[in-house]
């Protein structure tokens, strides 16, 4: 052989290696080579396998195995002669991890091996419940949510709630007046106080439903675990003259709720307290919208309607007051998104700075919309999509 010609035979020795990858999954294969002592690799399933014995007087060859491939084994082309199979047709490759090492099931059209293919795939990690572009992913919308109670934990893990972890509140027929013996799907609290007071450690979500107007409630001791209150099915606590929800201990997440036509303040956040509201109307209570003193706070794409007139020792108000805000440097003092509108007295006002963005203050009937204590000024006069509640 020349010298030129032994140069492009070596060279065509390397190519075929470099095209055969070592990095395979324990148990799968190339070749023979690739597997341990005693066993064989099979070119159908590219698994290795035990070596079958042989007779000494006869020759032997393992169904669907050629003779030449012992010098397959050798040379590489197994990867010629037959490509690793799909799990098109061997679904069992997704199975325990995957041919290439991806989790799962079979996507047969593409035969590749996806995390999911329905949201009922996605069961192993119950923060990732919903699959989406073949991945599961946390939960985004209460709609998403088709087990319990129907709603996404979107503000913790995103986690879909269940039954298990719900305490349901609705003033309906049936409903349990006694607190030992309600907070289920079935048998709900009539009372919106005992839905609070159920609470325990993985058990604090408080699913509130209308349509028929709900009792006020309040959270005046440090709960067993943070407290949530969703509202379904137009959900209203109608207070008469206490105040509609007092947030007074513990950390209280509040959404799709309404407080509305009292005769007293509508929500009161205090002492430290913690309280996040979103997507919220508090209307028409006689004595203001929202008050927090010395509370932390974060309220978003939130309504404040027709309240007041409010009076704090001779500070007037009418949609939110905001007080005694010097807070920690980690605490909350934060407010976006809001329609504060025509409120009966100042919209909003404040003891000092807060965190203020894309909120909405109009048609104040005192003639002050925010007060300058508060250093922001109302985004604009009508809700667009960077400016007021959002839907």
């Amino acid at each position: 052989m020349s010298p030129q010609s032994f140069a492009i035979a070596f060279a065509l020795v390397l190519a075929t290696v470099a095209c055969n990858p070592k990095s395979l999954k324990s148990g799968y294969c190339h070749t023979t080579n690739d597997c341990k002592g005693g066993e064989k690799c099979n070119p159908d399933t590219r698994k290795c396998e035990p070596m079958m014995t042989t007779d000494a007087s006869v020759d032997h060859v393992e169904p669907g195995v050629d003779g030449s491939d012992a010098m397959d084994a050798r040379d590489a082309s197994d990867v010629a002669e037959a490509p690793p199979p799909t799990c098109r047709t061997q679904p069992m490759l997704c199975a325990d991890g995957g041919y290439d090492g991806s989790p799962g099931v079979c996507e047969a059209e593409a035969g590749v091996c996806v995390q999911c293919l329905t949201d009922g795939d996605c069961s192993t990690d119950s923060t990732k419940p919903i699959c989406e572009a073949h991945l599961c992913r946390p939960c985004k919308a209460d709609a998403e949510c088709k087990i319990g109670p129907g709603v996404c934990m979107f503000h913790q893990d995103g986690h879909c709630a269940t039954d298990d972890e719900t305490i349901y509140v609705k003033n309906a027929a049936g409903c349990a007046t006694a607190p030992s013996a309600g907070g289920t799907l079935a048998v709900p609290y009539c009372l919106s106080q005992d839905g609070i007071n159920a609470v325990v450690l993985g058990r604090s979500l408080v699913v509130m439903r209308g349509p028929d107007a709900l009792t006020e409630w309040t959270v005046a001791t440090a709960p067993a675990a943070a407290i949530t209150v969703i509202g379904q099915s137009g959900a209203t606590i109608n207070p008469g003259a206490r105040v509609g929800v007092r947030v007074s201990a513990g950390k209280v997440y509040v959404r799709d709720l309404k407080v509305a036509s009292g005769s007293n303040v509508g929500v009161v956040a205090e002492t430290a307290a913690e309280l996040t509201m979103s997507h919220c109307t508090i209307a028409a209570n006689t004595k203001g919208g929202i008050l927090v003193d010395a509370a932390n706070f974060d309220i978003t794409n939130t309504t404040v309607t027709g309240n007041g007139p409010g009076d704090d020792a001779g500070a007037a108000w009418g949609g939110l007051r905001l007080k005694n805000l010097n807070l920690p440097a980690t605490g909350k003092k934060s407010i976006g998104f809001l329609s504060v509108m025509n409120n009966n007295q100042v919209g909003i006002s404040c003891s000092g700075s807060v965190d203020a963005a894309s909120v909405l203050v109009t048609g104040s009937a005192g003639g002050v919309e925010v007060s300058l204590s508060c250093n922001f000024m109302s985004c604009g006069t009508a809700v667009t999509a960077t400016c007021g509640a959002q839907p």
